[in-house]
């Protein structure tokens, strides 16, 4: 039986960051996507936090040039592609040093023609639930669908988690040896950007116990 060691990656950060640092996740996620309601905006700077937490930015469609930028004045670990992002966009990215974590957004069935050529440019795949928006909708998809997930890359499972989910997380996880981690966001929020660090701290310690 799989031993219990998600990760965890909160996103949507924006304003409480020091609060939900203190909790140790083991990723934050700021959004640099304009049309999103937790967009941190493109001069913001993340804060210096108190342990060696990894961060990710978020960007949907962007220039590559501008996540290039951001990415070396931000200090970002990680950047995650949230939009439509070609295997070629990618890999320019990922020849320039990036690290490089890239959304699916799922519906009735798996990607797998398309996730296979993200395999050599990728650390990481996210499996969100394709909305109308990219990614903050609080809607799951169908989890039994990553049964059929055979590729090496590890993933996040993504989608409308909440702390009522956490048996099923960890029953999924023990039979799902690729899965990686969590990404919350909107179901841990008293509106958008701004986390609920109590909920957060239960949800992580129960994780993680």
């Amino acid at each position: 039986m799989k031993l219990i060691s998600l990760k965890i990656k909160v996103c949507g950060m924006k304003f409480n960051i020091l609060e939900i640092s203190d909790l140790f996740p083991d990723f934050i996620g700021f959004i640099f996507y304009p049309n999103s309601p937790r967009f941190v905006g493109y001069d913001f700077s993340p804060p210096k936090l108190k342990r060696k937490i990894l961060k990710t930015g978020v960007f949907v469609n962007e220039s590559k040039e501008k996540i290039l930028k951001i990415s070396k004045e931000k200090s970002l670990d990680f950047v995650q592609l949230h939009g439509n992002e070609s295997s070629f966009y990618c890999e320019y990215l990922f020849n320039k040093g990036l690290k490089l974590i890239k959304s699916f957004r799922i519906d009735k069935f798996l990607p797998f023609k398309n996730m296979k050529d993200y395999i050599h440019l990728c650390t990481y795949f996210l499996f969100d639930t394709k909305t109308t928006s990219y990614g903050g909708s609080g809607k799951k998809f169908c989890w039994d669908l990553l049964y059929e997930y055979n590729l090496e890359i590890p993933f996040f499972l993504s989608g409308g988690i909440g702390i009522e989910d956490i048996d099923k997380i960890k029953n999924f996880s023990r039979s799902n040896s690729k899965m990686f981690g969590i990404d919350i966001n909107s179901k841990f929020e008293f509106f958008p950007g701004k986390k609920d660090s109590i909920a957060i701290n239960s949800f992580i310690k129960k994780i993680r116990k």
